[in-house]
């Protein structure tokens, strides 16, 4: 082969496989940083929201529990109220951050510090954790990879940094492209078992806000457990007082909405 030949494989050789799909990794690290980017500014595009929902609870071998609960968000701070059953009205979540949580429990009318390693378990005996609950921004807390592509959707894989304080040490996100909204996480734990899955659908929309009508998290390490949330009514940017979210505030009452 004469060195002019060898010279025009060599020019050639990125371009072809550009054209065979195999583009070199940091462009594809770029794209997944970006739509991680692109997932953490649709979860908060509000600077605060209310929610009121319905929680229906499915566990194995067990009646259908149907509780109300509203939560109050701003920032990153969160404040969860139950409205019913009857045993559970008035108990109140407070979240200042994933490592800062409180309770409020009517019946002994005191506030009380939640442990951290209480953050993981199930959320008043649903599927849903208060670490899961407590996160919505997850760049600083993972790295990502674009793992597929389609018309619709990117999927992304969150592994969890060294310095990390995410839910689950990996997470497999389908990213819809048109909002950069989540449809679908797979949750897996320290040994690569996939956990948890959650469903958030039938998205609705308030100019460029936009949440989830319903969401759904099964835990498949018993018997397929599962949890969903209605919504029963939104608010984004109602102007939440920052004194909602107080220790102190835990033990009154909220109106709803505010």
């Amino acid at each position: 082969m004469s060195n002019q030949i060898l010279r025009t494989c060599l020019a050639l050789t990125p371009l072809m496989a550009a054209l065979a799909g195999l583009a070199p990794a940091p462009a594809r690290a770029a794209d997944a940083t970006a739509v991680l980017q692109g997932l953490d500014d649709a979860l908060n595009r509000w600077d605060d929201a209310y929610f009121w929902y319905e929680m229906i609870d499915q566990q194995p071998g067990k009646d259908v529990r149907t509780l109300g609960l509203e939560v109050y968000m701003k920032g990153d701070k969160r404040l969860t109220a139950f409205t019913e059953p009857a045993d559970l009205a008035g108990t109140k979540v407070l979240i200042l951050s994933s490592t800062q949580m409180y309770v409020y429990l009517p019946v002994f009318k005191k506030v009380r510090r939640v442990a951290s390693h209480v953050t993981e378990q199930g959320f008043m005996g649903t599927t849903y954790s208060q670490d899961l609950l407590a996160i919505s921004r997850y760049a600083e807390h993972y790295t990502a990879k674009l793992t597929n592509e389609t018309d619709d959707a990117w999927l992304l894989e969150l592994t969890e940094k060294p310095d990390g304080d995410g839910p689950f040490p990996r997470i497999v996100v389908t990213v819809r492209k048109k909002d950069y909204q989540p449809a679908k996480m797979a949750y897996f734990n320290q040994n690569g078992q996939h956990v948890k899955t959650e469903e958030r659908m039938d998205y609705r929309c308030q100019g460029e806000i936009c949440a989830p009508h319903t969401m759904k998290l099964t835990d498949h390490t018993n018997g397929d457990h599962w949890t969903k949330l209605v919504q029963k009514e939104w608010k984004p940017n109602s102007g939440l007082s920052d004194r909602i979210f107080t220790r102190r505030n835990l033990a009154r009452g909220t109106r709803r909405g505010r």
